[in-house]
């Protein structure tokens, strides 16, 4: 009798292991130091779905693409990997990921900002679970607001707003008010303006608006409302901690910065939601969580996928890096931030806030926002820049340099 149950025991444990299925699941430099909310959410799904095993392996972010590619090839690629939008595109268009609408319902795509969501929407198909955000913030200085009779409490909401607030900083402080990270081809999207044609075959951006938003900048470099050396984030945060710019937009990360290398300066800095263009959209990039075409169990693919990237799981995420949910439902529903907040916590208000602001938010790397062929993105954002940056320090006028960068880019479209 005893061998008998013994026999049943054995038998039974090789049927449950027979109808295991194991989901391998890769993530982009998260260890060490995520290894704990990682491992969290493993245990948690597996616990719950006893029939799926996750295998959990981390990639460095130089040499994701190389190892992804190479593992497709193989057919030896993980079931879930994580992936920026660029190139979760690029894979899709190659054909390498699995598409995702017939795994999920209109429920499930509902539980996320629907920009992000068709970030990564190719030809009507969906390719990604969008999941983890970074959003830029305004960080500025409430003394050198009063000082320049500006309300600290009523900071800037747009860019015409900050070129105002500049101009007012610059005559009561003698100081610079912005310092952008400038991408020429970020600014005219951000403005509502298209790069190409619908069908992807000729330059749109020479436009009026185009020619304003161009001027808007050159104004601002000749009235010294803004460094002329235009060095972008890095020189932003100098020129901030020394006092000597009013206003920083940037991302999350910048924060802990200020406060590490120039506390008193941190002491008086406030935050508020960035600066919105007239396209009403804030720049945000994105990372996601793709099914590579090679997958033999997309279905239990999916569900892990749609779990690592559920509300709980991301606001949880938040707690650990500074990081924004793409979910609809986001830090604000969180009585941990919002308590942190009302505390006086600097990083949890500004967390809020970008969370806040993510129904506005858009990842401008997506073909789905730019129109770009992908293989000629790279060479068509620059003449763009290239342009663009010429006409700013005054060595073109604005419809020049517009219109240079048009015939450039249409060389570029027509091959």
């Amino acid at each position: 009798m005893k061998r008998f149950l013994v026999f049943l025991m054995v038998l039974l444990v090789a049927v449950l292991l027979a109808k295991t299925v194991t989901v391998e699941f890769w993530t982009l430099s998260l260890s060490p130091t995520f290894d704990d909310y990682i491992k969290a959410i493993i245990e948690e799904f597996e616990s719950q779905n006893p029939e799926i095993k996750i295998k959990w392996l981390d990639v460095p972010y130089g040499s994701a693409v190389q190892k992804l590619t190479a593992a497709i090839a193989a057919r030896q690629a993980p079931d879930v990997v994580n992936l920026n939008t660029t190139w979760a595109i690029d894979f899709a268009a190659q054909g390498a990921l699995r598409p995702l609408d017939d795994l999920i319902n209109h429920e499930d795509k509902e539980l996320y900002w629907e920009k992000l969501w068709k970030a990564t929407v190719l030809n009507g198909n969906s390719y990604a679970f969008p999941w983890y955000a970074s959003i830029p913030i305004l960080m500025y200085n409430r003394d050198m607001f009063e000082r320049a009779g500006l309300d600290p409490d009523n900071p800037p909401k747009t860019w015409d707003e900050v070129f105002e607030y500049s101009r007012i900083i610059r005559a009561k402080l003698d100081a610079y008010g912005f310092e952008p990270n400038i991408i020429a081809l970020d600014e005219l999207l951000l403005e509502g303006i298209p790069i190409v044609t619908d069908d992807g075959k000729k330059a749109a951006f020479n436009t009026q608006e185009a020619v304003k938003k161009l001027e808007w900048f050159q104004k601002a470099y000749r009235e010294n409302l803004m460094p002329r050396t235009l060095g972008g984030y890095g020189e932003a945060r100098e020129f901030y901690q020394s006092g000597r710019l009013a206003m920083y937009p940037a991302g999350l990360t910048m924060l802990k910065h200020i406060e590490v290398n120039s506390p008193d300066i941190y002491k008086v800095t406030d935050v508020s939601s960035h600066p919105l263009g007239k396209g009403g959209m804030i720049k945000v990039s994105l990372m996601n969580l793709a099914i590579p075409i090679t997958s033999k169990c997309p279905k239990e693919a999916a569900k892990f996928a749609l779990f690592v990237t559920s509300a709980r799981w991301q606001i949880e995420f938040s707690k650990y890096a500074t990081v924004i949910p793409s979910t609809k439902q986001g830090l604000e529903t969180s009585e941990e931030f919002l308590n942190r907040a009302k505390s006086g916590d600097l990083s949890a208000k500004a967390m809020l806030m970008a969370s806040k602001s993510m129904q506005n938010a858009v990842d401008l790397n997506s073909v789905a926002v730019h129109g770009i062929p992908s293989e000629k993105y790279a060479d068509v954002r620059k003449v763009i820049q290239d342009y663009w940056m010429k006409a700013i320090k005054g060595e073109l006028s604005a419809q020049e340099a517009l219109d240079l960068a048009e015939q450039e880019v249409n060389k570029i479209l027509s091959k």
